[in-house]
């Protein structure tokens, strides 16, 4: 019988080269997206970004909405993992929402056209529309349970909505890093801008807070 030994090591490539075809395709949807937008953008635009043939993109995700999906839940769930990582009910929460702001501005700075995209959802089609309520209510749900988390550890006031808090930090975060600049003055570092967002949300959550606002310069 002959032996299979090489049969691993012929995998291993084989996934290597499909991981990095799927790399390339990523790459290409963002940027393609970031110009054109979700509607504008194009799975032959896309493919020929990428250096591949649009049957191979067909091979890795059947339709641009599957990619969509694809690229959505990539972005989305490094945000909650950023959150979650080493996470502890005692943990500083100035220090963690610090760390999660950053995050979350640093990928919506290299993905601005597509944050503009999404900002105007009410004017996608409704397929769309219900793709990205798919991708991003499971991962809302895991920050919530990440800060109601420490809720019931007493790091967050226990009269404060978590849900609508995240939301309203998210949503700082987001209008911040579109608009200054475009339609506001920019009259602020990114890092100050952040920071001042992190000590808003903080002061007003956190159940240790003794009254005293940290201002930001």
């Amino acid at each position: 019988m002959q032996r299979a030994s090489g049969h691993p090591l012929r995998k291993r490539l084989v996934f290597s080269c499909v991981d990095k075809t799927r790399q390339r395709l990523f790459e290409a949807a963002t940027e393609i997206l970031n110009r054109r937008g979700i509607q504008g953008a194009t799975t032959r635009e896309i493919a020929r970004r990428a250096g591949v043939h649009e049957v191979t993109l067909f091979r890795h995700f059947k339709s641009k909405e599957q990619l969509l999906r694809a690229i959505l839940k990539r972005g989305l769930a490094a945000k909650a993992v950023v959150l979650d990582e080493n996470s502890s009910r005692k943990e500083n929460l100035r220090e963690r929402m610090e760390k999660y702001g950053r995050h979350y501005c640093s990928h919506l700075e290299k993905n601005k056209g597509f944050a503009s995209a999404l900002l105007a959802g009410h004017l996608l089609p409704k397929s769309i529309q219900v793709l990205i309520a798919d991708v991003i209510c499971p991962v809302r749900g895991r920050l919530v349970s990440i800060l109601a988390d420490a809720q019931k550890g007493g790091v967050v006031r226990s009269d404060v909505d978590v849900e609508t808090a995240l939301d309203a930090f998210n949503d700082a975060l987001y209008a911040g890093m579109l608009l200054q600049g475009a339609y506001v003055p920019e009259n602020c570092s990114t890092d100050a801008y952040i920071s001042t967002v992190v000590e808003v949300f903080v002061r007003g959550m956190n159940a240790a807070n003794n009254g005293n606002f940290r201002t930001v310069k």
